[in-house]
Order: C-alpha cells, then structure tokens, then sequence
C-alpha cells in the first residue's frame, strides 16, 4: 500500500508541471484542463466498473437496489468518502477520490504557490477541512461517509494533501519558481538519500504492524504518519534526483519496458 504515496507525490508534481497555467484561471486553460483529466480517467472508469457490476448482478453476489446504490457511488467517486462503501465495486478505485479531488482543487490551489510559505497554509487548511468534515459525519453517520478521523487521514484527500503538496514542491523547484540549497549541492546524493528515506519508512511500517499487532503499520496512528509525511519527503528526494542526475535507479526506471508499463498502470491498476 505505500506504492500509493508513490503515484500521490507523482501526481502532484505532473500536474503541477504540466498545467501550473491554469492558475490563471482562463476559461480557456480550464477547460482544456478538465477535458485532459477527464478524458484521461472517467473512460476506463466507466467501461470497467460497469462490467464489474453488471457481473455481479448476473452472478445474483447482492440485491438489485444494493448493485444499483453502489454503482451510483462507484461512478460519481463518493464512494470514497465511506468507510462503509469505499471498497465495493472496483475495490482499489477509492484512490481515484483522492486523485480526482485534487485535480478539481488545482487550479485554486496554483493560484496561491508564488511563496513557499503557501504550501504550510494550504496543508494545514484542508486538514482542518477533514476535521471539520469527520466531526460533522461522524456525529450524523450516514452510510460511513467521514466515519472517523482515521478513515479520513488515510482514505481522503483531506489527509493524503502533503504527498500532493510535495510532488506540487518538487514540480516549483524544477519551474524555477522555488529555490532549495540543500537538495541542489546533494547532487547524485539525492538519489540514494530518497531510497534510503523510502526503505526506512517502510522498515517502520513493518515494526509498527508487528508492534502494535495490526494487520497494516497505517492502521495505527504513528504508521499513518510515517506513511502519510515521512515516506513521501524520501519519494520527493528521489524523484528530484532522478530528474537531474544519472544512476542505476534512473537508467532502470527509463527503460522501455518500464515506460510502456508506466503508460498502461492506471487500466492496470483498476
């Protein structure tokens, strides 16, 4: 499951890159922005969730109206925000909440990066969102949505924002828009130090699992934080330095074969 904070972090930096414009807010820019993601997301979507409940409505696995529910929450991505049915359908396509919020926040979040200082004002803002939200839900609990501040942390957007943010960072630096003394005078370091980062988050994971006897290191709240911040910084690092500097990693992840895989990871995800 830390794969995930890989393709966050990525996420955020793309995006960033490739569409800071729309920061403008142009109608233009816009909307060739939300024609790109949706094209690129809701196709596949809707072509394999749709077969993936019409069999299981031929197969009788559940009730009419439950298939019908949960195809509604499936299609629209609400089924994210549940804990009660974030799982149904295509069962990994509540990532896609996550992902699919923060395209649709993007342009208001480019608007406000001219200073570094933004990237702390807009982490803190949307965690006391998902605060806000749960306190909200939980007291009300309908259907799971917002059913705990767990969930929330770790299945929302309005916990997963600084492996978004981080990505957004690397994707500033790259710009020339920010500046990072430390990072630049690693040199090839900075490959080798992500890795290190990265191992280690996940070396943590494992000896939070076993410690507190869960079945996942997220599922405890130092796990989450080792998950949701400690891993992407390592991800972040590496990603920098295998934009600017040559090494085994770098050379491996450029392959052919790893790029056409890479091309084809969203179909092959869901």
């Amino acid at each position: 499951y830390t794969f995930l904070t890989f393709f966050f972090v990525l996420s955020g930096f793309i995006i960033c890159h490739k569409f800071y414009e729309i920061n403008s807010l142009k109608r233009k820019h816009l909307y060739n922005y939300f024609i790109n993601r949706f094209s690129r997301v809701f196709p596949v979507l809707f072509i394999l969730t749709t077969i993936t409940f019409l069999l299981q409505y031929l197969k009788h696995t559940d009730t009419t109206s439950s298939i019908v529910t949960n195809y509604f929450l499936n299609i629209t991505l609400l089924k994210g925000f549940s804990s009660e049915y974030y799982l149904t359908g295509i069962g990994p396509g509540w990532s896609l909440t996550v992902e699919e919020l923060f395209y649709f926040l993007s342009p208001l979040l480019f608007l406000l990066l001219k200073k570094k200082s933004a990237l702390l004002y807009i982490l803190l803002t949307v965690y006391l969102a998902g605060l806000l939200l749960t306190l909200l839900f939980s007291g009300i609990n309908i259907g799971g949505f917002f059913s705990s501040f767990h969930f929330t942390f770790y299945f929302t957007f309005f916990g997963r924002v600084f492996e978004f943010l981080c990505g957004i960072y690397l994707a500033m630096l790259v710009k020339g828009i920010y500046k990072n003394a430390w990072i630049e005078k690693a040199g090839r370091g900075s490959t080798y130090t992500g890795v290190l980062l990265i191992c280690i988050a996940v070396g943590l994971q494992y000896l939070i699992a076993v410690r507190f006897d869960v079945l996942q290191g997220y599922e405890h709240w130092l796990g989450l934080f080792v998950n949701n911040i400690i891993m992407p910084i390592g991800i972040t690092i590496l990603f920098y330095g295998l934009i600017y500097h040559k090494s085994p990693v770098q050379w491996f992840l450029g392959s052919g074969l790893m790029v056409q895989l890479g091309n084809s990871t969203y179909s092959f995800y869901l």
